[in-house]
């Protein structure tokens, strides 16, 4: 295998060199070791620009890529500390994990390479699952040091920016934000309602019942972590998919579905067609791995309010995020925007809010605007959002609504988050993800990084990938953190 591997570096420059051409490589490269194979494809994904962020290379380890979950799963093999797997059965899944991550980001690589590779896709995984089968849990110690995700806060930019003296001024403005916003969340809804125009999205037919519609017979691995296939897992999404309340007063406050023009081209969002995404994540709360629905929608700007409206520009998203309990049960939704900001939690009434470390000083912690909020709420809520900011106002009950026939209906498309990163281009020509190889919407950047940048946030306002989301600017917190639930609440 290493003799194949030194042969096929030597003639790699050769072998990039044709593909960048647009020409299929000379020689059978199936004939080459799943390592060369699998070193190919990786720089033929560099060379292109091509790479999906949305989970992070496992060094040494070119088959698993991994996510802050998997850091934690590293940890929970090795009860004791001693560096050695204490729970054996619960290692093919560990692997599994990061070979899935792995799966889904190399997919989407190869189908939006813009040449021909010459091996298909089903031959990597097959190389790949092949290695991966290999491991074996002697390899713990090496595996589980590589196993590694950046946090997504520039150390360095805080030093330059006297991180300690301007964090003030951001907690300030934070200060003067959530007072001027969370009153929302106490006013009537007939009050809201009758301050504008509002478009409901929503998805359209009945939604079932998830804890009487087999929610407790879908797999689980030996974590605890839900294994639904793609039809449980859109029947999930569908049973809580929130309604998106809009009040609407340009078509920048329109729902729509991403798309590109062509591969170099700033991307667009398409009114026309409007989508919610959705994709599941988890997290370790109360000694147990909960599933969670995370659903997404995008505007096609913020539009600006005045000539130095530093929060305006292209794109907009809000997402929503509903954690389960073991049966179904909601048990605390909480959201952001796209670009990581403006974090809420929405507890039932079912936890309890604990002392966390942040709130005695100036870092952001749990906002809770609603307080605590019925199961019912989160099991199918309402979400009212204003135009312009985007903003979240309320959030009520979607079986107890008496204003929707006030509303302008809008059925919305129930989506796969994955589909963002493997766009159809307009033109015809293949397909390109959404977000460049630093996890950003290229050309989303807001002129408040002028006053922000010492906080450490890279591009603080712009889109970003599932993964990539900080979402304190005076702290340090990610909203895909596995302990993020842990940290701020604990049941009754």
């Amino acid at each position: 295998m290493r003799r194949g591997l030194a042969v096929f570096v030597v003639f790699l420059p050769a072998l990039l060199a044709a593909c960048a051409q647009d020409t299929r490589p000379v020689g059978d490269l199936a004939t080459l070791s799943c390592d060369a194979q699998l070193a190919y494809i990786d720089a033929l994904v560099a060379q292109n620009g091509v790479r999906n962020a949305s989970a992070s290379p496992v060094a040494g380890f070119a088959y698993l890529r991994a996510n802050r979950n998997s850091v934690l799963l590293a940890r929970q093999l090795d009860d004791d500390g001693d560096g050695q797997v204490d729970q054996p059965d619960r290692w093919r899944d560990f692997i599994a994990q990061m070979r899935g991550l792995d799966r889904d980001a190399r997919q989407s690589e190869m189908a939006n390479l813009p040449v021909a590779s010459g091996i298909s896709f089903d031959q990597i995984e097959a190389c790949a699952n092949t290695m991966a089968a290999s491991l074996m849990p002697d390899q713990y110690p090496v595996l589980s040091a590589a196993v590694f995700v950046p946090d997504d806060y520039l150390d360095f930019q805080r030093i330059a920016g006297l991180y300690p003296i301007t964090a003030f001024a951001a907690y300030f403005g934070y200060e003067g934000w959530k007072q001027e916003n969370f009153a929302s969340f106490a006013r009537r809804s007939a009050d809201i309602a009758a301050s504008g125009t509002w478009y409901d999205y929503a998805v359209p037919g009945s939604v079932p019942n998830p804890a009487d519609d087999g929610f407790s017979d879908i797999a689980r691995d030996a974590f605890g972590l839900l294994q639904p296939t793609g039809a449980e897992l859109e029947k999930l999404a569908r049973a809580y998919a929130p309604v998106f309340r809009v009040r609407t007063g340009s078509e920048s406050d329109k729902v729509g579905q991403p798309s590109l023009p062509t591969r170099d081209a700033l991307a667009v969002v398409d009114t026309d067609h409007p989508n919610i995404y959705y994709r599941l994540s988890h997290t370790y709360f109360a000694g147990k791995w909960r599933p969670q629905i995370v659903y997404e929608i995008w505007f096609p700007e913020r539009p600006a309010t005045s000539r130095f409206d530093i929060l305006a520009g292209h794109f907009d998203a809000l997402v929503w995020r509903v954690t389960l309990d073991d049966d179904g049960t909601p048990l605390i939704g909480d959201t952001i925007h796209g670009c990581g900001c403006y974090h809420m939690f929405f507890p039932s009434q079912t936890l309890q809010r604990i002392t966390a470390p942040e709130d005695n000083d100036i870092r952001e912690t749990a906002e809770m605007p609603a307080g605590y909020v019925d199961q019912s709420i989160l099991r199918r809520p309402v979400l009212w959002i204003d135009e312009t900011s985007h903003y979240l106002l309320k959030l009520t009950d979607a079986r107890a609504d008496t204003m929707a026939g006030n509303m302008i209906r809008q059925n919305a498309s129930l989506r796969p988050a994955q589909d963002l990163s493997q766009l159809q281009l307009q033109n015809g020509q293949g397909t390109a993800s959404l977000f460049d190889e630093d996890g950003f919407v290229p050309g989303t950047e807001r002129l408040e990084w002028i006053l922000l940048w010492p906080m450490g946030v890279e591009k603080p306002g712009a889109m970003r990938q599932w993964g990539h989301h900080a979402t304190a600017f005076v702290g340090r917190r990610h909203f895909d953190e596995p302990g993020l639930m842990d940290r701020y609440f604990t049941p009754r």
